[in-house]
């Protein structure tokens, strides 16, 4: 028991403040850059274990890519980032310290094109620059700052497990609404300077506000993040503002001797929906008991999502289901050509259903 005082009382002894490096402002810190990074790497073996790695190597080679692109352009580059594809049905997302970031096969399921899943990306990337993780703990009481800080030096197993799942815990929580505001800006912010089409963060905040429709999903929400249609208000202004200072300095550029009188159409970034497509087709779906696979139908000519329902997919899927898989109203029209893949939809098979090819875009 004196030890363990002893060691409380040096902790906050050498606890100071440190300046956040996105909102310049101090912040309590115990934790520095060092030991940060040792908990996210000594947290990582942890999660894993808890969740799974999904089994699929190029999937998590793709994850990773959109992640490093975005690395690239964000206001913490000195350490290294690690994007990693977990096998859990819950449609989550989270980042731990030191640059360790997670996505689970259930948010990439809802997801419908690499912009979007660089806008969960690079809102995780978000905390990282923030430090908010580190915030957090030096936040907690002095059993979890010291069972987590501890965590980099711990040679025992059961005390690391220990430490890694109250460390997990205390993510999923949050890091509060002013924090979330901010992660949600500073990935409008990499999508646009990584060259993806800033608009799409809030098309994903539009989706996964539907996950937390009724009083029981917005109780446990709300807790500790902001009202979704704050946050997709917030994202989608930030996003005009940025696309058309970028249209204004285009069409300024082009506007000169020889050049016309014409300038250049709005560029709105990339979306990628065809590249995301062909990465999530035969993606799991559900809970492991009762895997679906998802698939790429390509709309014809004609198709409604009714008959999509109850002929394409012989009612495995809903229509409701299927319209909120692909970000769609129940009354959208869709639009497709014989001889054109106009619009591609997700939607789950079981195992032993087998639709007739031609009704099918098989995409490898």
């Amino acid at each position: 028991m004196r030890k363990c005082w002893l060691a409380v009382s040096l902790l906050f002894l050498f606890a100071g403040c440190a300046v956040n490096p996105v909102t310049l402002e101090k912040e309590f810190m115990i934790i520095s850059e060092e030991k940060e990074l040792s908990i996210g790497e000594r947290s990582d073996p942890v999660i894993v274990q808890q969740l799974g790695l999904y089994d699929d190597p190029l999937l998590q080679e793709y994850i990773d890519e959109v992640g490093q692109k975005l690395v690239k352009v964000c206001a913490r580059k000195n350490i290294p980032y690690h994007f990693k594809l977990l096998d859990s049905e819950d449609a989550n997302a989270f980042a731990l310290p030191g640059g360790y970031i997670y996505v689970t096969r259930g948010i990439l399921a809802i997801m419908n094109n690499e912009a979007e899943l660089a806008g969960v990306l690079g809102h995780e990337i978000g905390h990282v620059v923030g430090r908010d993780s580190a915030n957090m703990i030096s936040q907690q009481t002095w059993f979890q700052v010291v069972a987590i800080a501890g965590m980099a030096a711990s040679p025992s197993t059961r005390e690391l497990a220990m430490a890694g799942s109250m460390l997990f815990n205390a993510v999923m929580l949050g890091y509060g609404r002013e924090k979330e505001f901010l992660a949600d800006s500073q990935g409008v912010e990499y999508l646009f300077r990584a060259g993806y089409d800033p608009l799409q963060m809030s098309r994903f905040l539009s989706t996964l506000g539907k996950i937390y429709q009724g009083p029981a999903g917005y109780a446990q929400y709300l807790s500790t993040h902001p009202y979704v249609s704050d946050r997709i208000n917030n994202a989608q202004a930030q996003a005009k503002v940025l696309s058309a200072m970028n249209n204004a300095f285009a069409r300024r550029e082009s506007v000169g001797p020889g050049n016309g009188a014409n300038p250049p159409a709005a560029s709105r970034g990339l979306i990628g929906a065809d590249e995301f497509k062909r990465r999530l087709d035969g993606l799991a779906y559900g809970p492991r008991e009762s895997i679906r696979r998802i698939k790429i139908y390509t709309v014809k000519e004609g198709d409604t999502l009714e008959s999509i329902a109850s002929g394409v997919v012989s009612g495995n899927q809903t229509v409701k289901e299927i319209a909120f898989m692909n970000g769609l109203d129940l009354t959208a029209q869709l639009v497709g050509r014989p001889d054109s893949k106009d619009r591609l939809l997700t939607i789950r098979r079981s195992h032993d259903w087998c639709p007739p090819y031609e009704s099918l875009t098989i995409l490898c």
